[in-house]
């Protein structure tokens, strides 16, 4: 019984220290949960400080973008209402979303628009002609387009070049920009120069004209040679696609190649026999002579150099200086083979004319020598073409 009693105490001992050690473990546990808990507070705060912080700062930071970015909008508003080409956006139904100054007047003088906003483009008469849908397609996809078009601008006539420009958001169509240059004046400048031009050109060839009349008349035997050489040469010229200005150069140095003859003995050109070597020396010297007097003149040709060496050959045989091909003028090889060809099938008063085959035969056979192989290809062309020298 005693025995049990003891047991009995000491399990009650033992269990009362358990429990107080549960109470001590709960106590601390409590205490350690509140002094972390007090430390999470103090961290959460300063993190909610922190981030308080930069919210604060990226907000200024945005609202200094914002206001950048508004005065660059009101900026470029203010560059694009008064641009002096005219502007127009479309949205992706291409109906009329901006108009600046200068589109806006030119839409209110011809149609009386005052408020285009909103508006199809296709409305606009200018933009309802041929032509105008399917350039506004090609704009659908993703082409620049370009036209011209007429409108009214303060009662006057106004010639304007329209680019038109596409938008893509993200890779689908959402408009597109207009831009409208009114090009008149550089128009009518430039059909003031065309109409100058020609002037200059005109008067430029009525007096190589009269130099040409004037070479002629010492010797009568060759009237209309002259004439003639450039019918040929200038046709010549065309078979061969030479440029523009080349073949002003070979009609205009063609016209007068044989001007220097004005310093030839009549009674040598006109002789009836065959000249001797002494008198061929004097003719040959007509090359020199007709450069020296053309030197002097400010062609926008080379048309002294021209005239000087419409008797040289390819070879080197010809004169005044012997050049070979590659020192010659194309322009000069174009006449050469043209004077050959209209002086063997004229009358001259040494010989009568010898007629189309034999000038056909003698540029053949001195081709690549004497004469440039493609003026001679384009010579034979044309004649098989049906070419013929005016009377």
């Amino acid at each position: 019984m005693e025995n049990q009693i003891q047991a009995f105490v000491l399990i009650s001992s033992v269990t009362l220290a358990l429990f107080v050690l549960i109470g001590v473990y709960l106590i601390i546990r409590l205490k350690l949960n509140d002094i972390l808990l007090k430390r999470s507070e103090g961290k959460l705060k300063n993190f909610n400080e922190t981030l308080q912080y930069m919210v604060a700062e990226k907000t200024e930071e945005l609202q200094r973008s914002e206001k950048k970015f508004r005065n660059l909008y009101e900026l470029n508003k203010e560059v694009l209402e008064n641009s002096p080409a005219g502007i127009i956006k479309l949205n992706r139904k291409h109906e009329i979303e901006f108009v600046n100054q200068e589109s806006s007047l030119l839409l209110s003088s011809e149609n009386g628009v005052t408020n285009p906003h909103g508006q199809l483009i296709s409305r606009i008469p200018q933009f309802n002609r041929a032509g105008w849908a399917s350039l506004f397609n090609q704009l659908k996809k993703g082409n620049e387009i370009e036209g011209e078009e007429a409108f009214s601008k303060s009662s006057n006539k106004a010639i304007v070049k329209i680019k038109g420009v596409p938008i893509f958001e993200e890779n689908i169509y959402s408009g597109a920009v207009l831009l409208l240059n009114d090009n008149t004046e550089s128009i009518l400048a430039e059909e003031k120069l065309k109409r100058s031009f020609a002037m200059l050109q005109k008067a430029t060839e009525d007096i190589i004209q009269a130099m040409s009349y004037t070479s002629e008349i010492r010797d009568p035997y060759t009237a209309g040679h002259q004439k003639k050489v450039c019918e040929l040469a200038v046709a010549i010229g065309e078979e061969m696609g030479v440029t523009d200005e080349q073949l002003q150069g070979v009609k205009f140095a063609a016209m007068i190649h044989d001007i220097g003859k004005i310093s030839v003995p009549s009674d040598i050109l006109s002789k009836p026999g065959k000249i001797g070597k002494t008198e061929f020396e004097v003719v040959k010297g007509h090359s020199q002579t007709g450069y020296d007097l053309l030197n002097k003149i400010n062609f926008p040709w080379p048309i002294s150099d021209i005239v000087h060496q419409h008797h040289e050959k390819i070879d080197g045989s010809g004169y005044p200086n012997g050049l070979t091909e590659n020192d010659i003028l194309l322009e000069a090889r174009i006449i050469s083979v043209a004077d050959t060809v209209e002086a063997m099938t004229s009358h001259r008063p040494y010989r009568p004319a010898l007629g189309i085959e034999r000038a056909i035969d003698e540029i053949i056979t001195n081709k690549g020598k004497h004469y440039d192989g493609k003026a001679v290809d384009a010579c034979i062309a044309i004649f098989d073409n049906g070419f013929k020298f005016s009377k």
